[in-house]
């Protein structure tokens, strides 16, 4: 018993110095703490100093680097060849929708149309037998029975017979800025009072080759033009029609859709040569049988030498003026 005040006096000291034991070992476990989070903050304030990193953190350093900037580029590539095919892709499908052949394919929808066209006095051009001289006309109406097309005689009148002993007749014209072309026969002609009208077998399929956005002129058959390229003989070359975006001849010599011609030389009559580099856009077969020429091309500018653009705007205006004299003077 004489032990027990001992013993009460070591628990009692034992429980007053526990809770200053706990106390210790966690504020050295927090001291731990902060002294390694300190020390991170010492590496990287090295790190941002610019001082070397260490050998092995260089080299992963690096190599991340390498594999962003690599996989940068590699995205970079893939968008800019992405770009590159869908405006590729784009400039096919333009240049084929611009210059597709599209029909009218049923007679109903032949009447309907040429009934549109007929109310605004839209005026035909006239090629008999493949022989690149024009005729113009108006067409006057479509015949009771719905077969045929009557129109008015033509101009200049020496087409009028031509017309009486044609094969085939070409007629072109220009409705909604979209040029329209259909062959047919000469079926007969109706007499009135000393005039007459020339009736048309109206045709099957009316088709339209492309959108036409600026105007084009025909030269006159007193002026002709003449397009001269190298490699090419100009008496195997003749200008059917010539515009501020471009011109189509009749020719021989074989041209490939999308061929770039890098110098030509446009002349005759009034117009003061032209010249530049062109692209081919269509092509049209003929019959080899009726004319000399076999093919009908269509080309575009892509490039005017210096005062060309300015020179071809007069020549159209005045063959604009004289086109318009000659309708007035086919409608009196």
């Amino acid at each position: 018993m004489r032990f027990a005040p001992g013993i009460s006096a070591v628990l009692l000291a034992a429980l007053v110095l526990l809770p200053v034991l706990g106390l210790t070992t966690r504020a050295d476990t927090r001291a731990e703490r902060v002294r390694k989070f300190q020390g991170s903050l010492d590496e990287q304030v090295v790190r941002d100093s610019g001082k070397p990193l260490a050998p092995e953190e260089q080299t992963v350093f690096t190599a991340e680097a390498a594999l962003a900037a690599g996989v940068v580029i590699i995205i970079l590539l893939g968008v800019q060849r992405l770009i590159s095919r869908i405006a590729a892709r784009r400039r096919e499908t333009e240049s084929a929708t611009r210059y597709q052949i599209e029909n009218l394919m049923t007679p109903v929808a032949v009447r309907d149309h040429l009934a549109r066209v007929l109310k605004e006095r839209i005026s035909f051009s006239i090629w008999i037998d493949d022989h690149f001289i024009r005729f113009s006309s108006h067409a006057d109406g479509i015949s009771d029975d719905r077969k045929e097309l009557m129109m008015l005689p033509l101009s200049p009148a020496a087409g009028n017979d031509m017309l009486r002993s044609s094969r085939s007749i070409r007629v072109e014209y220009l409705y909604q800025r979209v040029p329209y072309h259909f062959v047919c026969a000469w079926a007969g002609e109706d007499a009135d009072r000393g005039s007459f009208m020339h009736r048309l077998a109206l045709p099957e399929s009316i088709a339209f080759t492309q959108r036409r956005d600026v105007y084009r002129v025909d030269p006159p058959l007193s002026a002709p033009l003449v397009c001269r390229t190298s490699g090419t003989d100009p008496a195997d070359i003749s200008v059917l029609d010539v515009s501020t975006g471009g011109f189509s001849l009749a020719s021989s010599n074989r041209f490939r859709p999308g061929e770039e011609l890098a110098s030509f030389r446009i002349e005759g009559g009034t117009l003061v040569p032209i010249e530049g580099a062109a692209r081919c856009v269509y092509e049209l077969s003929l019959s080899e049988s009726k004319t000399r020429f076999r093919f009908r091309y269509g080309f575009e500018f892509t490039r005017l030498a210096e005062g060309c653009d300015r020179r071809l705007m007069v020549y159209i205006a005045k063959m604009q003026l004289s086109d318009l004299s000659r309708r007035r003077e086919m409608e009196s």
